[in-house]
C-alpha cells in the first residue's frame, strides 16, 4: 500500500504541504487512499471534528466516488451530492502502475450555479440518508462558499495538480527507499539476525555478498583521508590478507575504480602490473576483478570489488541481476554515509548554536577559551584531546587551557604552537592546518586572529585525516566565533583601561585645588560600589556611575571631547548637577538612574557620620521615591547595632540605636495599627519588605501565588499604594518618622 510509505518525518512534511496549498487556494484540502480512509488531517476548515463523527459516511461517500474514478491519470472536476457542488480529485501515485492515493479539493461552486444548487431536489430532499445535521453541515458549507470565475477555477485545478505531484514526488523516494531496503532483506535473511552487530554499512555489505555467486572473494572499501582507502573487510577464500589493507587514488585496479563513476572489470589479468597489489597479499591467481564505486551524486565514498580465480560460467542473467543489486548497493551505502555524515553535521552544529548565545556573554579571556576547549571535544566526532594557547602581552608567558593532555607533553606542544604561531604575531596565521608530528595523534590547528595578530591557536586531536576534513569546517566555524568573541572581550579590557585610567588622571587632578571635594568624590565613588555590592544595580553599572562620581567636577562637554570613552559619564553629570537644581515636584524620577544614584550617593558621602540622620530626611527633587526607599535600606544595613543590656535593670529605658530590623519591626506595626491590617496581611507585608518574591512568599506561608495577589491588592488598597516600593517605602517612612 502507498500509505504505508507515508510515515513519521513523510507525513509531515506532507501535511504542512497540504496545508500551504489549502491556504494558497481557499479550498478544503486532503488526502484518502483508494478506500476513501482518510490519510491526511484537513486543511482549511474551522472545525474537523465532523470527519470524526461522519467517519464512517465520508468514507463510504469517497469510497464511492473513487469506485467510479477507477484509472484517472489527471485531475478531475466531479459533482458531489447536488450537481453543480464541485469537488477537485487528483491521483496520487507512485509508480505509473498504481494510484494508490487521491487528493480532494472543495468545494467549488462555478459562477452563476449557487441559485440552480439550493433549488435543485438534491439539495431540499437529500437521497444520500445521511444524518440531518450532517445535511444541514454540507448545506453550511454550500451556502458560505461564493461563487467563482473560470479563472479561478483553472487557477485551483492547477494547484490542487501540483500538489498532487510533489506529494507523489515525495512518496517516491521514501517509497523506493523501502522497496530497496525490501529487496536487500529479501536476498539473505540472515541480514535479520546479524544486522545489530558491528558496523551498520559493514554487516549489510558482509550479510549480502556473502549469497552472491559473482566471485569467490568479496571486499569493501571506504574512503580514511583525500586521496586515501582503507579495506575494512572482506569475505571469501584467502580474504584475510585483505583486511586493513591501504590504497591511493590511481593506484592499481582498485585506485583506478574510484575514479570511475560507472562499475570496473577487468579479466584474465594475471600478467598485469597493476596484480602486484593482490600478489603481495597472497592472492596470485586472481583471473577477474570487479568494482563497484560508492558514490552519492558527484563524491565517491569508498568501493565494493570482488575477485574471481577463474573465468567464471554462470548463465549471464545472473551477473547481471547481481551487477546490479551491488551496483544499487553501493548507492544505498554512499546514501547512507551521506545521511550518516548529515546527522553527524547537525549533531555538531546543535550545541555549537547553544554556545553562540552563551560565549557572547563571556567577559573573561580564560572563561572563552575553558568553552573553546569543551566544544571542540564535543563537535569532534571521536575526541581525544583539545588544547587552546593563548598570549595577550609580550612578557614572554603564555596562558594554556586543555584536556585530554599531561604534562610535560602538553607543555611542550603548546611551547610549539607559541613559536610557530605567536612569535610571529605581526603577521596573522593562515587557515587550519593538519599537524601529524605531534606527540598526539593527528593535530587540527586553528589560528585566532584579533587585533591584526594571532593572539591564539585552538588545536583538536583527530583520529585520522577524514575525520579531520568532516570536522574541519565546524571547527573553522567555533575558532571564528572564539576570534570574536575574544575580540570583543580584548576591546571592552581597552576600552575599561582607558576610561578607568582617564577617570583617576582627571580625579586626582582635583585634589591639586580641592582636597576636601577630592575626598568627597572618592567617597562617593566607594558608596556607588557598596551599593552594587548590596545589590541594589550591577557590577558594570557601578563601575560608569563611580567614575562619574571621580569626574563630578569636570565639565561634561569636555568629557565629550574624548571619542568613544565618557558618553554615559558626561550624561549622569549633566543630570546629577541638573538635580542638584531642581525645585519640582519630589519623587518624579525624570532623570537617568545614574544620575539620580550619584545624587543619593553623594548626600550619604556629605552626611558622613550623621548619614543615619540624613536617612530620616532623605529627599531629593527629581529623584524616584521607590529609588529613595531602596537607598535607605542600603543605608540602614550599613550599620550594625552593638551595645551591652544590662538584665538586672529592666526597668531601664532601652537603647535608641537603629537598626535595619528594628526599623522595619517598628514601621511594620505603626502601619498595622494605622490601616488595621489582618495577621496574615502583616505576614505577606514583612516578607514584602524583604525583598522576596510571589513565589517566596507563598512557599513561606504554604499558600498559593493566587491567594499572595489577593493579599496584596488588599494591602494596597487599605494603604492607598499602588505597588510594593510605595508600600516598602510607607514602612521604612514610619520606622524613621
Amino acid at each position: 500500500m502507498i500509505d504505508t510509505h507515508m510515515m513519521n518525518d513523510t507525513r509531515e512534511i506532507c501535511q504542512e504541504l497540504q496545508d500551504t496549498y489549502a491556504q494558497l487556494t481557499n479550498l478544503l484540502v486532503f488526502v484518502t487512499n483508494h478506500e476513501g480512509q482518510l490519510i491526511t488531517a484537513p486543511s482549511n476548515i474551522d472545525d474537523a471534528s465532523v470527519f470524526d463523527k461522519y467517519g464512517s459516511e465520508l468514507q463510504n461517500m469517497f469510497k464511492t466516488e473513487i469506485d467510479k474514478l477507477q484509472g484517472i491519470r489527471h485531475t478531475i472536476l466531479s459533482d458531489q451530492w447536488v450537481p453543480g457542488v464541485k469537488w477537485l480529485i487528483a491521483p496520487v501515485s507512485v509508480d505509473q502502475s498504481d494510484t494508490g492515493m487521491y487528493v480532494w479539493g472543495g468545494i467549488l461552486i462555478q459562477q452563476g450555479t449557487l441559485q440552480s444548487i439550493i433549488t435543485h431536489p438534491n439539495y431540499l430532499q437529500p437521497e444520500s440518508g445521511a444524518p440531518a445535521d450532517f445535511i444541514e453541515l454540507m448545506r453550511s458549507w454550500i451556502q458560505n462558499t461564493g461563487e467563482i470565475s473560470p479563472d479561478q477555477e483553472i487557477f485551483k485545478r492547477e494547484k490542487i495538480t501540483k500538489f498532487a505531484k510533489a506529494l507523489s514526488l515525495i512518496l517516491k523516494s521514501s517509497f523506493k527507499e523501502n522497496r530497496l531496503t525490501q529487496r536487500l532483506n529479501a536476498l539473505n535473511e540472515t541480514l535479520i539476525t546479524e544486522q545489530g552487530v558491528g558496523n551498520p554499512i559493514e554487516e549489510i555489505t558482509r550479510a549480502v555478498l556473502a549469497s552472491s555467486d559473482l566471485a569467490d572473494v568479496f571486499g569493501f572499501a571506504l574512503k580514511t583521508a583525500p586521496g586515501k582507502y582503507t579495506i575494512m573487510n572482506s569475505m571469501g577464500m584467502n580474504s584475510g590478507t585483505l583486511g586493513g589493507s591501504i590504497f591511493h587514488e590511481g593506484e592499481g585496479f582498485l585506485g583506478q575504480a574510484v575514479l570511475s563513476a560507472q562499475p570496473s572489470r577487468w579479466r584474465d589479468i594475471s600478467r598485469d602490473p597493476r596484480n602486484h597489489f593482490f600478489q603481495q597479499k597472497g592472492l596470485d591467481s586472481v583471473y577477474e576483478v570487479q568494482c563497484f564505486p560508492i558514490r552519492y551524486e558527484n563524491e565517491v565514498y569508498g568501493l565494493l570489488f570482488g575477485l574471481s580465480f577463474k573465468e567464471r560460467s554462470t548463465p549471464s542473467i545472473n551477473p547481471q541481476f547481481e551487477e546490479t543489486m551491488i551496483s544499487l548497493m553501493g548507492w544505498y551505502i554512499g546514501n547512507h554515509i551521506t545521511y550518516e555524515k548529515m546527522e553527524k553535521q547537525l549533531q555538531r552544529f546543535k550545541p555549537l548554536i547553544e554556545l553562540s548565545r552563551m560565549i557572547i556573554s563571556v567577559q573573561d579571556i580564560q572563561r572563552v577559551m575553558f568553552m573553546l576547549v569543551d566544544m571542540s571535544l564535543n563537535l569532534v566526532w571521536n575526541p581525544s584531546a583539545s588544547i587552546v594557547v593563548h598570549r595577550s602581552s609580550e612578557d614572554g608567558k603564555i596562558q594554556m587551557v586543555a584536556r585530554g593532555m599531561q604534562s610535560p607533553k602538553g607543555e611542550t606542544y603548546a611551547k610549539d604552537i607559541a613559536r610557530r604561531y605567536l612569535d610571529n604575531s605581526d603577521k596573522p596565521g593562515a587557515s587550519s592546518f593538519i599537524n601529524s608530528s605531534t606527540p598526539f595523534s593527528l593535530m587540527l590547528e586553528y589560528p585566532i586572529v584579533y587585533a591584526d595578530r594571532t593572539r591564539a591557536v585552538l588545536c583538536v586531536a583527530v583520529s585520522n585525516e577524514q575525520e579531520g576534513e568532516e570536522c574541519r569546517e565546524i571547527l573553522s566555524a567555533l575558532a571564528m566565533m572564539g576570534s570574536v568573541v575574544m575580540k570583543s572581550v580584548h576591546d571592552r579590557q581597552q576600552y575599561l583601561s582607558n576610561s578607568n585610567r582617564f577617570a583617576h588622571i582627571l580625579h586626582e587632578a582635583i585634589r591639586e585645588w580641592n582636597v576636601a571635594h577630592y575626598q568627597l568624590t572618592a567617597d562617593a565613588q566607594k558608596i556607588v560600589q557598596e551599593f552594587a555590592m548590596w545589590g541594589g544595580i550591577i557590577k558594570e553599572e557601578a563601575e560608569v556611575i563611580g567614575r562619574a562620581c571621580l569626574m563630578s567636577c569636570t565639565d561634561p562637554s569636555m568629557l565629550r571631547s574624548f571619542p568613544h570613552l565618557f558618553q554615559q559619564e558626561a550624561e549622569m553629570i549633566e543630570d546629577y548637577k541638573h538635580i542638584q537644581d531642581d525645585q519640582s515636584i519630589l519623587g518624579t524620577g525624570s532623570y537617568s538612574k545614574g544620575g539620580q544614584i550619584m545624587a543619593l550617593a553623594f548626600a550619604i558621602a556629605t552626611a558622613g557620620d550623621h548619614d543615619m540622620r540624613v536617612v530620616n530626611d532623605l529627599q531629593i527633587n527629581g529623584v524616584d521615591q521607590g529609588l529613595v526607599s531602596q537607598f535607605r535600606l542600603f543605608v540602614l544595613s550599613r550599620h550594625t547595632l552593638q551595645t551591652e543590656i544590662n538584665l538586672v535593670e529592666e526597668k531601664a529605658p532601652a537603647t535608641k540605636t537603629l537598626t535595619a530590623e528594628g526599623a522595619e519591626g517598628r514601621g511594620l506595626d505603626a502601619i498595622v495599627k494605622q490601616f488595621g491590617l489582618s495577621p496574615r496581611e502583616k505576614e505577606v507585608l514583612e516578607l514584602v519588605v524583604k525583598a522576596s518574591s510571589n513565589k517566596e512568599i507563598a512557599a513561606t506561608l504554604f499558600i498559593s501565588e493566587h491567594t499572595v495577589k489577593n493579599h496584596l491588592t488588599n494591602i494596597f488598597n487599605k494603604m492607598g499604594v499602588t505597588d510594593r516600593a510605595q508600600a516598602i517605602a510607607a514602612v521604612f517612612n514610619k520606622s524613621i518618622g
